[in-house]
This record gives structure tokens, C-alpha cells and sequence, in this order.
């Protein structure tokens, strides 16, 4: 993965409040994948059509209900867990960095590359293999380099970009923007009731969270730490729907630049001493030097068990949430809330 990539993720500055067969290869291969994507888009309403989707880049309209969709986005999954979420197959999407094969952990059984194309776009976009694909929509509200990729993304297709800022939208806007782009706005609101059904039901299986604190952090250098220092980022707003707060004292810490992401030297590891402490590595060997600190050792945390290691594909899902990857998201965080009991 990229190191502009990784750090986009790790420090993006969220707002308070990613099919033809694998690719083209000939027009049988095609008419069959219009043919499997049109039965999947079955159910979008005529009647919901022309709109028209106001972003940061546009007006951008839509005639008909879209056959062959592309999702670009290296910041993200919004769009493409929305997509799945409404039973509508893409035939390309952004592949995810962090996997070896590619797919998202919370939609290995909803992907299948045989029938998506997974577009590498850790270092830029493939205009061309993009327009291979003969999309009739690009959704690429996570494309964090969007000001640079707009104007070749919507050369090949009606492309649909973030509504002010990259990372600003919340999962819910995130699906009732593709839900009206696909003309299924009342299956949107049943995905949004659904996602936040979960997040309920995880809350009312562990009331002793309420009042807790907890730090969210993650290690992908030797000398640095980042962690969640405001309660305005998305993953704190989740947390907090749980009934979690963070330590306070992480939340005064140095942000970068201006994101809610604080970053903490070796010589501070003692501010994320929290009820429950997060954290996440990009290698074993960060993971080993941030245990041997004296510091990490004498954490209340660390010394009542109550220290968890999780993967950054969790932290990342939790800063960036989607409708399909915040129940995995939480379920992955099961072992921590469970130290407090049921």
C-alpha cells in the first residue's frame, strides 16, 4: 500500500457532524453481463427517473435506472456496501489496499470477482481500464483524490462526487445518495434502519460500556502513534453511540492538520490509558516495541487485561464507516467489550 494512501487513511479529517466478467473480453461476454446486471437493477423504480444529484463537482443527471456501475474510492466503501446492500452488482470497483485478494473482509460473501472487476487504484485511476468497463454511472464519493480524478472520471460516464469535502458525508447520506442514484430511495432507508439496528442491539448486549472510556489508535511508524482525539471524528461518534466516551486525556493532544487524528510520541504513550484501550499495527514489530514501553506496561489497561489488538482494516472501517462493514467493525471489537461484561 502506498504510504499517501495509508496516511489519508489513518488522518483523514472527517466532518463533526469501492459487471462484466472480470473485464471485457467480447460482445457475448458483455450482452450476458448486461443481461445478469439489468436483472439485479430489476427492482429500481422507472418512475424514479431522470434525477438529478447535486456534489462539490456538479449537476449530475441521471436518464435512466443505470445498468453498469464502477465505484471509485481509495478512501471508502461507502458506495460500494450500499450497492451490495440494495442487491445491485458493480461491475468495477476500487479493490481494497489491504487485502491480499483484493476484497473487503465484511463483503467476502457479497463479492465475486468473477463478475466485478477490482480496480487497482492505490496509486491513481486507470482511466482507460475504467472505461473498459462501458460504465453508465461512476460513483466515486470516496475517491479521495476526486479534484484531480472528476473531470476524466465524468469524460467516460455520469459521475457522482462528494456533496462538500472528502470524508464529510455520514454512512447514512452515503446510502441515500446511491439509493436515489439507483432509484431506490425506500430500500435505502431499509438499509440505513437496518445498519443502525445492529448498532443498537450491540449497545443493549453490553450496557456496562455506558460511561466507559475507552482510546483508538493505530502504529504505522516507529516513533509516532495516532489515536482518535476528537469526539467529532465518525469512529468516536459510533463509540459513542455504545456509550463509550474517550479518555480524556488524549483529547488535547496534537491533532494533524486539523484532522481528529492526534498523534502521540513514544514518550507520551501513557494518554491513551483508558477503561479500554485499541489499538491497531501495521506490522508485528511496531506492535512488539509499543508493548516493551515501560510505559504501555504500567497502563491501569494493560495491567487488568483490558487492552485489545485489533487490525487497522477495523480501525479503518470504524473511521470511514459503510452499512455493511459497522456490524463486522464491532463484531471485530467484541473481545474488548466483553472484558466489562453483559
Amino acid at each position: 500500500m502506498s504510504r499517501k494512501l495509508l496516511t489519508a487513511l489513518l488522518t483523514l479529517p472527517l466532518a463533526a457532524g469501492l459487471t462484466a466478467c472480470g473485464s471485457v473480453k467480447d460482445d457475448e461476454e458483455k450482452a450476458s453481463s448486461d443481461k445478469a446486471s439489468a436483472d439485479k437493477a430489476g427492482t429500481s423504480s422507472a418512475a424514479a427517473f431522470p434525477v438529478s444529484i447535486k456534489h462539490k463537482f456538479g449537476d449530475t443527471k441521471i436518464t435512466k435506472a443505470p445498468q453498469r456501475i464502477v465505484v471509485i474510492g481509495g478512501g471508502g466503501t461507502d458506495d460500494i456496501d450500499a450497492l451490495y446492500a440494495l442487491g445491485i452488482t458493480p461491475v468495477g470497483i476500487s479493490k481494497d489496499a489491504f487485502a491480499s485478494d483484493g476484497v473487503y473482509p465484511w463483503l467476502k460473501d457479497r463479492i465475486d470477482a468473477k463478475k466485478t472487476t477490482l480496480l487497482d487504484t492505490t496509486n491513481g485511476v486507470d482511466f482507460e481500464k475504467v472505461a473498459a468497463l462501458q460504465p453508465d454511472l461512476i460513483l466515486a464519493t470516496s475517491d479521495f483524490q476526486l479534484d484531480k480524478d472528476y473531470k476524466n472520471l465524468a469524460a467516460v460516464a455520469p459521475t457522482i462526487g462528494y456533496e462538500t469535502a472528502w470524508g464529510a458525508q455520514s454512512w447514512q447520506e452515503h446510502v441515500q445518495v446511491v439509493g436515489k442514484a439507483v432509484g431506490r430511495t425506500a430500500e435505502a432507508a431499509k438499509v440505513v434502519a437496518g445498519t443502525e439496528a445492529a448498532v443498537d442491539k450491540v449497545k443493549a448486549s453490553h450496557p456496562a460500556l455506558a460511561g466507559r472510556t475507552y482510546s483508538l489508535s493505530i502504529g504505522n511508524t516507529p516513533a509516532k502513534i495516532y489515536t482518535i482525539a476528537s469526539e467529532n471524528d465518525f469512529a468516536a461518534k459510533l463509540m459513542g453511540e455504545l456509550g463509550l466516551k474517550l479518555t480524556p486525556s488524549i483529547t488535547d493532544i496534537k491533532t494533524v492538520n486539523g484532522s481528529p487524528t492526534g498523534e502521540l510520541s513514544y514518550e507520551q504513550l501513557d494518554k491513551l490509558d483508558a477503561d479500554l484501550v485499541i489499538i491497531a499495527f501495521t506490522t508485528k514489530d511496531l506492535q512488539k516495541a509499543f508493548e516493551s514501553s515501560a510505559l504501555v506496561k504500567s497502563m491501569s489497561a494493560v495491567k487488568k487485561g483490558d487492552y485489545v489488538v485489533t487490525d487497522v482494516e477495523t480501525i479503518s472501517q470504524l473511521r470511514s464507516p459503510s452499512a455493511v462493514g459497522i456490524p463486522w467493525a464491532l463484531n471485530n471489537l467484541e473481545p474488548g467489550f466483553a472484558k466489562f461484561g453483559k
